[in-house]
């Protein structure tokens, strides 16, 4: 029997035989040359003809672009700033603290409040309304909040113990689950990166759960800190870092390894004849996938690499100290250090962003090498600054921060004339050359 009889006759061209024989090596070979080729056309498309060296220019030009695209894929420091002030700012008052600030880059912001609601705001108008939880929702105070980068979950955390998953997709945010794992109150979520099929949340219990939001389940539980975690900070679901408070560490976790990186900090502050000493490290904030910063309740500002157990530079007082003595113990006499209650970074950027009860956002600068950083700037606002965050968007830097009369984990302290509220601002960014001119 003849298969062969009605079947027309085929013949490879060069591109289906490449494809039919070629190795996975040499797949990988043609498909960077391809890419390189569309490069080329690109820088060549944006060049203007003149005197010059046209080949070398596109060499460096071709070479630089391959350079920043694999630091932004990686999130490593590739841009560099000197000075950052707010252009226009803006102030939407709430009737409840907020606790925690989410914000997307498809439009809308999620604010966590210690009512037990998720408030969502309109990023122009500050308009908002609570997301509704037909036959679920959290039962205690909402201390932290997350927003998936595709703009389609939004993750909280409460006294509860639970961390609820919300399906904002479509025109009607809907309450998907409330998944378990945590035996304290979940008190921080790291904002998620996509593809968002992770979550990471940390409990007052001093564990660390790695959640699925897939199967809407906790998948594993990580141990190691001696007290309550306060912070948790990540540029991707499997490497984080957190703070331990009382236990004054920090801890770099590779979540797929099972392993951690424990740093330690608890130094010591002298200023005007006094000495304070950290008893506790609050916040934190991944920078990229070797260094980070932290604050803690000495006031102090530590910039960590993780090659070194200590912090490569510190800038004490960040936030100057508090002559009037309000502070969470009675007994102490003044003035005392104003805490760094929030941390946030620009993601590929070397701009730091801290905040803490003395009416200023202040913006720190890390410099070319990665080993010390200065001040660049700051933003007016009063209260207890809870949260912050800060992202890069087609329409220009983006500042969110969650403001409140008192802390977001107690009641400790009341700020008077402050305002519960969400605070935006656009920021500017200018480079040294750019701060040299002026």
């Amino acid at each position: 029997m003849d298969f062969q009889k009605d079947r027309a006759p085929h013949t490879l061209d060069d591109a289906d035989f490449v494809d039919a024989n070629e190795t996975a090596a040499e797949k990988r070979v043609r498909l960077a040359r391809g890419y390189l080729e569309k490069v080329r056309a690109e820088v060549a498309a944006q060049r203007e003809t003149g005197d010059y060296d046209a080949e070398e220019i596109d060499r460096e030009l071709i070479a630089s672009r391959l350079r920043q695209e694999v630091d932004e894929a990686e999130g490593r420091i590739h841009r560099f700033y000197s000075a950052a002030e707010a252009s226009s700012t803006r102030f939407k008052s709430t009737q409840h603290p907020p606790t925690g600030i989410a914000m997307t880059a498809a439009g809308p912001m999620y604010a966590s409040m210690k009512n037990g609601a998720v408030l969502r705001f309109d990023r122009d108008t500050l308009a908002h309304s609570a997301l509704r939880a037909e036959g679920g929702g959290h039962k205690g105070a909402v201390l932290c909040v997350a927003a998936s980068e595709d703009g389609k979950w939004v993750v909280s955390g409460g006294t509860d113990k639970v961390v609820g998953v919300w399906d904002v997709s479509g025109d009607e945010p809907r309450w998907a689950a409330g998944m378990r794992g945590h035996k304290d109150a979940s008190v921080v979520i790291p904002p998620l990166s996509n593809p968002s099929a992770h979550v990471l949340s940390a409990s007052l219990g001093r564990h660390l759960t790695l959640h699925s939001l897939s199967t809407l389940s906790a998948l594993d539980t990580f141990f190691g800190h001696q007290d309550s975690i306060t912070s948790v900070s990540a540029l991707k679901p499997t490497v984080c870092v957190t703070a331990g408070s009382r236990d004054r560490t920090c801890r770099w976790w590779k979540v797929e390894e099972e392993v951690q990186l424990v740093l330690r900090s608890g130094g010591k502050t002298r200023s005007d004849g006094r000495e304070y000493f950290e008893g506790s490290v609050d916040v934190v904030c991944a920078l990229d996938d070797s260094h980070f910063v932290s604050g803690g309740d000495s006031g102090t500002l530590a910039f960590w690499s993780t090659g070194k157990k200590k912090p490569q530079f510190t800038h004490h007082l960040a936030h100057g100290v508090d002559v009037e003595g309000r502070n969470m113990f009675p007994s102490t006499v003044p003035p005392t250090p104003r805490w760094i209650t929030a941390l946030a970074a620009i993601r590929g950027t070397n701009i730091v962003v801290s905040g803490s009860w003395d009416g200023r956002i202040r913006f720190w600068a890390i410099d070319d090498n990665l080993r010390t950083f200065k001040p660049a700037g700051e933003v007016a606002v009063d209260g207890f600054v809870n949260d912050l965050q800060i992202l890069s968007l087609e329409d220009g830097v983006v500042l969110a921060a969650a403001i409140g009369k008192e802390p977001r984990l107690g009641r400790w302290l009341t700020l008077d004339g402050a305002k519960n509220g969400v605070f935006v601002a656009k920021i500017d960014l200018k480079e040294a050359e750019e701060v040299a001119d002026e």
